[in-house]
């Protein structure tokens, strides 16, 4: 019976239709199962198979200088076991925000600057919203704002309760490139992020973590599509993009998701540009990757360009093959 039904796929179809429909009318309890199923999958994948080698000495000396713009709650979890390899630079505006950075980080390896990031130096207004997770430098009232809403609650999270002057400071005023070479960089500020990245200046990250949207959340927001476009002339490509965030509830039965906003990883092309940001510092660049679970593409990568690996990826890759 099975066999005459696998020749008929509008048979079996039919067998699964009320499971669907199931599915269909519970979308946001799928939508959430299917992020945790990707959670997992995402904490399953073997970040620190490097700290295992020889070769990550060499970061004890040199460390790989992290830089997290927009640091609430401080380093991300996944990356606490790197914790020893890195050089870690904070930057968060909101005082309070920044007071518990310090306590947070007070017997560790780690600068943590008061002040907010942007294209220029001047003196800017910081809103603080209700859920202070929302608080930006460009005022919450964008024209899609309301695909945020939430069930029950609205956008009431985005409500402004206070505001305060702020000043600001270029990124490559702050962090001198002569000085510090920035190697990885995390942004999450609420929509300034295209402003961040056009004071970067001479530094060229090999892995850039920065939250964007797809279009105006915040008032007068650059999309991804400016900010892509910004890192693309810079010699990088999005490797992962942003997951799906479920439309509001309506009248419909059904509720698809969209690409909204979330997490976009940056990492070097094989452009030209590309090539020398990886060149700059290949072991760097490989631990950035592999931090964030991309070894299986820097692997890729660097047999693709041909680029000769250094010690850390030739006794990376015997660990594999001894697994």
């Amino acid at each position: 019976m099975l066999r005459r039904l696998l020749k008929n796929k509008w048979s079996v179809l039919s067998l699964i239709r009320t499971p669907l429909v199931f599915v269909a009318k519970y979308y946001k309890t799928f939508h959430q199962i299917r992020n945790l199923i990707a959670q997992l999958d995402f904490e399953q994948i073997d970040r620190s198979l490097i700290l295992k080698t020889r070769a990550v000495n060499e970061f004890s000396h040199n460390p790989i200088n992290y830089v997290d713009i927009g640091s609430r709650g401080g380093l991300l979890e996944f990356l606490k076991p790197f914790e020893s390899v890195l050089n870690t630079i904070f930057f968060e505006p909101d005082t309070e925000e920044f007071i518990k950075l310090q306590k947070l980080h007070a017997d560790k390896r780690a600068q943590i600057f008061n002040t907010a990031v942007s294209d220029s130096d001047s003196t800017q207004t910081l809103y603080l919203t209700k859920k202070r997770g929302g608080s930006s430098l460009l005022h919450p009232s964008g024209h899609m704002i309301g695909l945020m809403a939430q069930d029950g609650n609205g956008i009431d999270r985005f409500a402004v309760e206070r505001t305060i002057e702020i000043k600001t400071q270029r990124l490559d005023d702050v962090i001198k490139f002569s000085e510090i070479k920035i190697d990885i960089l995390k942004i999450d500020t609420q929509g300034s992020e295209y402003e961040i990245l056009r004071s970067l200046g001479e530094h060229r990250p090999f892995l850039i973590c920065a939250e964007c949207a797809t279009t105006e959340i915040y008032k007068n927001q650059k999309s991804i599509f400016a900010t892509g476009l910004l890192l693309e002339n810079l010699g990088y490509f999005p490797l992962h993009l942003m997951d799906g965030h479920l439309i509001p509830k309506t009248a419909a039965t059904w509720r698809n998701s969209t690409q909204l906003y979330g997490d976009v990883i940056f990492v070097p092309d094989n452009s030209e540009n590309g090539i020398a940001i990886i060149k700059h510092d290949v072991e760097k660049w490989f631990a950035a990757l592999c931090m964030h679970g991309y070894m299986d593409f820097a692997l890729w990568q660097i047999s693709e360009l041909k680029i000769p690996k250094p010690e850390l990826i030739i006794q990376t890759e015997e660990l594999l093959k001894n697994n």
